[in-house]
């Protein structure tokens, strides 16, 4: 209590800025040993260092979240770049890499929302594909039939059956994409994309291959012609 009592009664008396001999003073007012007192004042301006160190820490700290959510704010709101990189003052770097972690989040945020509805709505969805396939096996059958009859064709009922199967075929590949799947005519584009990477990549070890053999044959010369210059210089040597 009197640690406490006399260290408050500095403070008021201007602490470190306190008159000279005031500690001396204070230590006769409380009865306690001057160098108790010193210790005292030297532990609590070490502890309040300490704290005021921890305050700053934390008031940066909030500061730099506060500007961190302004930023996406003003992203968010669609306000220019240069303004946004002018109220904040931020690089563009930051300004780029802000929007960067906006574009990822929205998209995290989109495929949670993507797979819940998949998950409450077609979770079904492989029944609903294989059914939308039997539909377009039979008009494919249908339409068949309709233009193996002896007598004159349909015309409009053609045109009816291949705008059946035009629309149910849009329907299934929508259907795969919000799926996340991919619909035949991609996976072929997937399949050529792959093969022209798996031969670009072939190509690409044979050119390496052939560099090294050719590395290899220049090794090869170079120390036929090192062994060379050493025989003759020791044919030199000799007839010296």
């Amino acid at each position: 209590m009197t640690k406490k009592l006399l260290l408050n009664e500095w403070e008021e008396l201007g602490g470190e800025n306190a008159a000279k001999g005031t500690l001396k003073k204070l230590a006769d007012k409380y009865g306690v040993p001057g160098g108790t007192v010193r210790r005292w004042k030297s532990e609590y301006l070490k502890k309040n260092k300490a704290a005021n160190v921890r305050n700053k820490k934390r008031t940066n700290s909030e500061r730099s979240n506060e500007r961190d959510i302004q930023v996406k704010k003003d992203i968010l709101n669609g306000i220019p770049k240069e303004e946004v990189m002018r109220k904040n003052e931020i690089s563009n770097a930051t300004y780029y890499r802000k929007e960067k972690n906006i574009r990822q989040l929205r998209l995290e945020k989109t495929e949670e929302q993507l797979d819940d509805i998949l998950l409450k709505v077609y979770s079904d969805l492989g029944d609903v594909l294989k059914n939308v396939e039997i539909s377009k096996r039979n008009l494919v059958i249908r339409m068949a039939k309709e233009i193996s009859k002896d007598e004159t064709l349909d015309a409009k009922r053609l045109q009816i059956i291949d705008k059946a199967y035009v629309t149910i075929k849009k329907m299934g590949n929508d259907l795969m994409r919000t799926g996340k799947m991919l619909t035949a005519y991609e996976l072929l584009e997937v399949d050529k994309q792959l093969a022209e990477e798996a031969l670009q990549q072939e190509k690409l070890e044979i050119e390496k291959s052939k560099i090294k053999k050719d590395d290899e044959k220049e090794i090869e010369k170079e120390n036929e012609m090192i062994e060379l210059l050493k025989n003759i210089t020791k044919k030199v040597e000799k007839n010296e």
